[in-house]
């Protein structure tokens, strides 16, 4: 856990240390090893799943993020399926931020009877940040398979 928290204390609070960071030089990947980026249009989607540990309780907070959408596919789903899906982002985001509400009520409270350390405080941030990220890509998701139902899968038959 301490880890964790220093080497998420200077990239997700750099203003809490100070730090000048340095400017990134540019850097082969090991071995040829790199992420494959999920592409659609003029959209990139980072596939990766956070860390487990950012969606489960921090402290006894008694916050959880929840559970980001399925994936599907636009150009082979039905309309029902399409709105489903539009209605599970919407369920989705809502879910976000209640636990984003829930992780700030819990800081507010727990600032009210101790401070936080800057762990804690950066570890709650950091799951804010996450949360707020992930509601974006359930979002970039949806409309990109929005997008791809209207060009390829409409149900309209083709008029070759």
């Amino acid at each position: 856990m301490a880890l964790a928290v220093a080497v998420l204390m200077p990239a997700a609070a750099p203003q809490l240390l100070h730090v000048v960071q340095p400017q990134a030089a540019a850097v082969a990947p090991a071995a040829g090893k790199t992420f494959a980026s999920t592409c659609r249009g003029d959209q990139v989607l980072d596939s990766r799943p956070d860390p487990k540990w950012v969606s489960e309780s921090f402290a006894n907070d008694r916050c959880q993020s929840p559970p980001m959408p399925a994936i599907f596919d636009g150009a082979r789903s039905s309309r029902d399926q399409i709105v489903a899906a539009m209605a599970r982002t919407k369920s989705y985001e809502a879910s976000a931020d209640a636990f984003q509400a829930c992780v700030d009520h819990y800081v507010a409270a727990r600032r009210a009877a101790r401070p936080l350390t800057e762990a804690e405080l950066v570890i709650e941030n950091h799951r804010v940040l996450v949360s707020q990220r992930a509601k974006q890509r359930a979002q970039a998701q949806v409309d990109a398979e929005v997008n791809a139902f209207n060009e390829y899968g409409s149900e309209c038959p083709d008029h070759g």
